[in-house]
């Protein structure tokens, strides 16, 4: 999953990224961020990390993302 593909879908990412960041302000995120820099700004500020942590968390979430959509494509052929 890259930066278009989680932000083209907003509504649906953002519920999933509350599950994995309870903290976020959705308030905040109503409209997808600008850019993923601004994403991991946000996480980070929210859940006390720092920005290379919550860039990490980040990659991994849309990587777990990823692989999901990779398996369902697989699993319905």
């Amino acid at each position: 999953m890259n930066w278009h593909e989680l932000s083209a879908n907003w509504d649906n990412t953002v519920g999933k990224l509350q599950t994995w960041f309870p903290a976020l302000d959705r308030s905040r995120l109503a409209d997808p961020p600008r850019d993923s820099r601004a994403l991991t700004r946000h996480i980070a500020d929210m859940h006390e990390l720092t920005v290379e942590e919550a860039r990490d968390a980040l990659q991994d979430f849309m990587h777990r993302e990823d692989l999901a959509r990779r398996a369902t494509e697989l699993a319905s052929q």
